[in-house]
């Protein structure tokens, strides 16, 4: 009996073993939330496995007497990070930092200039305490390190347009997205080349230098093209903006970015269609729209897609500023402007879902054409109470004055931002000319007919949506603000997703696209239903353990009696 109780033990001491032994090597956890929240996606596991050197990332989303939502997002991105280290085997570390506890002024004012120059800006919280309110400025995201080179991002998302809860959950549901798209960017080997197409009267440096700006902070590098002169088709550009052309377009020049377009380049279109500018209304008092020509319609009917010569004009739109002399003083009254619609985007796509509104001005419809083997996404539509205004049509800002009759908006969801996905055909087969013959032998290509790979692109009806406004010193804003109602739209946004999704080679996107929904608990419920939860909680448990003891104590006399 000794031998067998010996023999026993040992085996079953090297069963423990083993199983610990096993429990190191493989790492495995059920993820039983519904929404999958501490999954990550196999974009973002399959980055982290093939990363090439460390990660370090510091998250400045850290401090005493944080409001609870903010520590549910403290609680999240630990625990996303905590993931992410663990599948990239140790080269993701990361640290949690509360710059409240810098005591050094000079450090500390170091340290917050050098955050929001990188982007992170600071937010000024009203914290509850037992003593009462009191304000707290925290830097709500993390800068991301590799090598000699950092990246900053915003975790917590912006409230003006959501909710609080709201804004809380979007701050959890993009988290995953915003740490792997940063990464993704240092862990290239170069940096994306955005070049902006130029000589066709686009917008200016001065109206896109924010957007420029920032894009530059996002580590990709932009340069001017002005086709004939700039080679396209050298494999140095991996995306084309138009933005704006006000010129036409020569068959030459939509020659080489067909091309461009066949050898998988992706472009994002910014187009006016329409000639309509606030600016005119300072010295007339009324504007006639008419169509720009751009010479691009037929080339875009080709890839699916067609910018109409109209306006769309939305009852859910932003003022104008209009005088009115009240008892001989002369005041600014803001009145809707109906040509100036605010737009959400289709909630389906991971480049539009849950951004705050866009600001569009005189913005175009556009059409989805049949194409073969195009796929086709509405991004970005007017709202239920909207209406298409064919041109030529004659503009009075003092019609602002006037309420709008809502039986005449009647139309809904009219696409003004449409995503194309798929093998494009060209569309100078069959009928290519000397001229473009001589431009491909300056570029050193080949024509293509078909393109070799498939390629993307997005096509808004409005060229404004990049133009970021000037102030009365000549400085420029902010890409989105609108100093008239000193609004904040989410312009800048929806052109870094964009440009994101174009140049998304590992499909980390995917990540945006989860929702996540926090379970806040209810302070005042709670104190309300206090009683009944400690009886439950705590009072419940010792009544089954004093029932299971009187139990256990009768069945042992019966037994042993």
């Amino acid at each position: 009996m000794k031998k067998i109780s010996l023999f026993n033990f040992i085996i079953g001491a090297l069963v423990i073993v083993i199983l610990i032994f096993l429990s190191q090597q493989v790492n495995y956890r059920w993820d039983l939330t519904k929404e999958k929240r501490f999954t990550l996606t196999d974009a973002t596991v399959q980055l982290l496995k093939n990363l090439n050197s460390n990660v370090e990332i510091d998250v400045y989303l850290e401090g005493e007497s944080l409001p609870e939502g903010i520590k549910k997002v403290k609680d999240h991105t630990k625990s996303i990070l905590e993931d992410m280290r663990r599948v990239s085997k140790g080269k993701l570390s990361y640290n949690f930092i509360d710059i409240n506890q810098v005591k050094d002024k000079k450090k500390k004012e170091e340290l917050q200039k050098d955050l929001i120059q990188k982007g992170v800006l600071p937010v000024n919280l009203e914290v509850n305490s037992e003593t009462g309110y009191s304000e707290k400025l925290i830097f709500p995201g993390a800068i991301v390190k590799k090598g000699n080179k950092e990246l900053g991002l915003t975790i917590l998302e912006n409230q003006m347009f959501f909710g609080t809860q709201d804004a809380l959950d979007n701050s959890i549901n993009f988290i995953e997205y915003k740490l792997i798209n940063t990464i993704d960017k240092l862990n290239q080997d170069h940096a994306p080349t955005i070049g902006f197409l130029q000589g066709h009267g686009e917008v200016s440096v001065q109206e896109v230098s924010d957007f420029l700006e920032t894009i530059s902070k996002q580590n990709y590098q932009f340069k001017k093209i002005e086709l004939g002169k700039d080679k396209l088709l050298d494999g140095k550009t991996d995306l084309l903006v138009v933005a704006k052309p006000t010129r036409p377009v020569s068959e030459d020049d939509k020659f080489l970015i067909d091309q461009y377009i066949l050898r998988g380049g992706k472009v994002l279109w910014l187009l006016d269609q329409v000639i309509a500018d606030m600016d005119s209304f300072r010295i007339v008092p009324s504007i006639f729209s008419i169509p720009r020509e751009v010479n691009l319609s037929d080339m875009l009917f080709r890839y699916g897609a067609r910018v109409n010569d109209d306006l769309v004009l939305d009852l859910y739109c932003a003022p104008v500023p209009l005088v009115e002399v009240i008892a001989g003083n002369p005041t600014t009254k803001l009145y809707p402007w109906v040509f100036y619609p605010i737009v959400r985007g289709n909630q389906n796509n991971p480049i539009v879902k849950n951004l705050n509104p866009i600001l569009f001005k005189f913005p175009s419809s556009i059409d989805t054409i049949r194409a073969e083997g195009i796929q086709k996404t509405v991004l970005l539509s007017s709202s239920n109470f909207s209406r298409k205004q064919n041109i030529p049509f004659e503009l009075f800002l003092e019609g602002a004055r006037q309420k709008p009759q809502p039986a005449l908006f009647n139309q809904s969801d009219i696409p003004l931002a449409v995503l194309l996905e798929g093998k494009f055909k060209s569309f100078y087969e069959r009928r290519v000319v000397e001229s473009q013959r001589e431009l491909m032998s300056f570029e050193g290509q080949e024509i293509l007919n078909e393109a070799s790979s498939p390629s993307k692109m997005i096509v808004v009806g409005d060229g404004d949506v990049i133009v970021n406004e000037i102030d009365p010193s000549g400085r420029p804003l902010p890409l989105g603000y609108y100093r008239i109602s000193r609004d904040t739209y989410a312009n800048k946004d929806f052109l870094l997703n964009s440009i994101d999704y174009l140049l998304d080679h590992a499909n980390l996107l995917s990540a945006r696209n989860r929702d996540i929904s926090m379970r806040i608990l209810d302070k005042a419920k709670a104190q309300d239903q206090k009683g009944l939860w400690q009886v439950l909680t705590i009072g419940l448990p010792l009544l089954l353990l004093a029932l299971l003891g009187v139990i256990f104590n009768r069945s042992r006399k019966r037994r042993f009696s």
